[in-house]
């Protein structure tokens, strides 16, 4: 690979001068710096250059970015630990949280996590119908986060203080 060749802004996909000329020609301007002068407010232009470096070609950033990922220091990750102060009933543990078919894809061909956690939102709007006899239940697309609180909330309303989920 020839580095002096392989220029991002040469792989960009842009306007060429010829269409940038066409562009501003139908909008009845001569140059861009006249269009920005039409159409920008002189009160929050900057007239000074922006005090930046000057631009790296990609090989020069991908190894920057190399050097400073080999800064990085590697620490246990707690994620997937569980809740803390928790009591989970056996029987959720096993059958939910245990269970693969929640959080992993049905299909062979789609193979990703959300396809099991798409299934896990419609089971849970499922399981809040059958117990409400309501006809439409709700489950919320967000992060597992707010998902666990709706999935507690049922049986905040059905347990005392004593029993926790």
């Amino acid at each position: 690979m020839d580095i002096e060749r392989d220029l991002f802004q040469e792989r960009h996909i842009g306007p060429s001068a010829e269409d940038q000329a066409a562009m501003l020609a139908t909008l009845g301007y001569e140059s861009l710096d006249a269009f920005i002068d039409a159409v920008v407010p002189a009160d929050i232009r900057l007239r000074e250059p922006l005090r930046i470096p000057a631009a790296k070609s990609e090989q020069e950033a991908l190894e920057e970015l190399r050097l400073l990922a080999a800064q990085n220091q590697v620490f246990r990750s707690y994620l997937g630990m569980g809740y803390h102060d928790c009591v989970t009933p056996t029987v959720i543990q096993r059958n939910v949280l245990d269970n693969p078919g929640w959080y992993t894809a049905y299909t062979p061909y789609q193979a990703e996590i959300a396809q099991g956690r798409l299934e896990a939102l419609l089971n849970f709007q499922t399981m809040v119908s059958d117990l409400t006899g309501l006809e439409i239940a709700n489950a919320s697309l967000l992060d597992e986060g707010p998902l666990n609180n709706e999935l507690a909330w049922p049986g905040r309303a059905s347990f005392d203080e004593t029993c926790r989920l």
